[in-house]
C-alpha cells in the first residue's frame, strides 16, 4: 500500500527522522520471533487513501525490507541471517512474513473529527521519545503559517549555516531549520515587548497567526537572510574567536543579526555590505562587551537578553552604515 501510494508515511505532522538499520532489523527479527508489536494508527483521508498517525518507522522498516533496500544487521536471535535481504531468506520464512498477520491497525475514518488525528498523534508520541518543541508546534498549529515556515526553511544559506546536508542531518531531523524561521518572525514582531520565554512566545505567535501566510512575510524573511549573507558572508551568525570565527551557528546571534538587519533601508544594507572590514571590526568589538557576550551565550531566551542583543546589533549596523 505504501509503494502504491495508498498510505502516506510522511504527512506534515510526522517526524523527519528515520530508524537506523539495526533498529529496523530488530523489528523484522521481532516478526520472525512472533513477538507482539504495538499497533499502527492510520487516518483515512479519502476512500482508499490513508496517512500514518503513529507507526511511520515500523511501516517504513517493513517496506524497506520487502522491497530489498534493507539488509538485516546485528540480529540477536538469528545471527545466521546477518546481511540478508528479504529475497535471501529461506522460503518458509518469506512465506511466514508475507502471510502471517503481525501488526494490528486502527483506522480513524474520514468522518471522524478533523482535529482528532492531531490529538492522537500528540498523545501517542509524547509517551515515547520526547518530541522537540517545533515537532509539537508542527502538529498543534498546522496551517498556512506552518506551511510557509517549511518553504522558507529550504533556503540554501540557512541550511548551510545549520550544517544541513541532507535528511540525516541532526538539525534537519529536529526541525531546527523550521524553528529558526519562526524565531525570526516571533522576535521581529515582539523583541521589545517580550514577556516570558522565547519558546512560549513562539507558541503564542503560531497560535495567533496559524492561518496567515503572506508574500510580505516571505519577502521580509528572505530580505533579512540574504542581507546577512551579503554583510557577514560565511561568518554570519558565528561567534568570533582570537584567530577567526567559530564554525557553528549561534542562535541568539542569528536573532540579533536577522532582526537588526530588518531596521536597515536598502541603501544602508548596500553601505554596510560594501564596508566588510568595518563590519568585522564592529562585530568583534561587540563580543568584548561582557553584557552582549552574556546575552548571546547565557540565559539567552529571557526578555532582557533578547532586547539587549538585538538593540546592540541594530545600533552597530546603523553606525557602520553612517561611516
Amino acid at each position: 500500500m505504501v509503494s502504491n501510494g495508498a498510505i502516506n508515511v510522511s504527512p506534515h505532522y510526522q517526524r523527519r527522522d528515520r530508524w537506523p538499520t539495526d533498529k529496523q532489523s530488530a523489528l523484522i527479527e521481532s516478526f520472525l520471533l512472533n513477538v507482539p508489536v504495538p499497533p499502527i494508527y492510520l487516518s483515512e483521508d479519502e476512500y482508499g487513501q490513508y496517512s500514518v498517525i503513529d507507526g511511520k518507522q515500523r511501516i517504513t522498516a517493513i517496506e524497506d525490507f520487502l522491497n530489498g533496500s534493507l539488509r538485516l544487521r546485528a540480529l540477536k536471535r538469528f545471527p545466521e541471517l546477518e546481511g540478508s535481504r528479504f529475497k535471501d531468506l529461506p522460503t518458509q520464512l518469506q512465506n511466514a512474513l508475507t502471510v502471517r498477520p503481525y501488526i494490528r491497525v486502527t483506522t480513524l475514518l474520514k468522518q471522524s473529527d478533523a482535529n482528532l488525528k492531531y490529538e492522537v498523534f500528540l498523545r501517542l508520541n509524547t509517551g515515547g521519545d520526547k518530541l522537540k518543541d517545533q515537532e509539537i508546534r508542527n502538529v498543534a498549529y498546522a496551517g498556512p503559517l506552518n506551511d510557509m515556515l517549511f518553504v522558507l526553511s529550504e533556503h540554501a544559506f540557512l541550511k548551510d549555516r545549520l550544517k544541513i546536508s541532507g535528511e540525516k542531518s541532526a538539525a534537519y531531523r529536529n526541525m531546527d531549520d523550521v524553528e529558526h524561521v519562526l524565531r525570526f518572525f516571533t522576535l521581529h514582531e515582539r523583541w521589545e515587548a517580550m514577556g516570558g520565554s522565547l519558546s512560549e512566545a513562539m507558541d503564542e505567535f503560531m497560535a495567533r497567526f496559524r492561518n496567515v501566510s503572506s508574500t510580505e512575510m516571505e519577502s521580509l524573511f528572505l530580505h533579512c537572510l540574504e542581507s546577512c549573507q551579503r554583510i557577514w558572508g560565511r561568518n554570519a551568525f558565528q561567534k568570533p574567536t582570537s584567530s577567526g570565527w567559530r564554525d557553528q551557528l549561534i542562535s541568539p546571534l542569528y536573532d540579533a543579526q536577522m532582526v537588526g538587519v530588518s531596521f536597515l533601508s536598502e541603501a544602508e544594507v548596500e553601505a554596510v555590505a560594501g564596508n566588510r572590514p568595518a563590519v568585522v571590526r564592529a562585530t568583534r568589538k561587540l563580543f568584548t562587551d561582557s553584557a552582549f557576550l552574556k546575552a548571546v551565550t547565557q540565559g539567552t531566551n529571557t526578555p532582557s537578553s533578547v532586547r539587549y542583543r538585538v538593540a546592540e546589533v541594530r545600533n552597530m549596523l546603523k553606525h557602520v552604515a553612517a561611516l
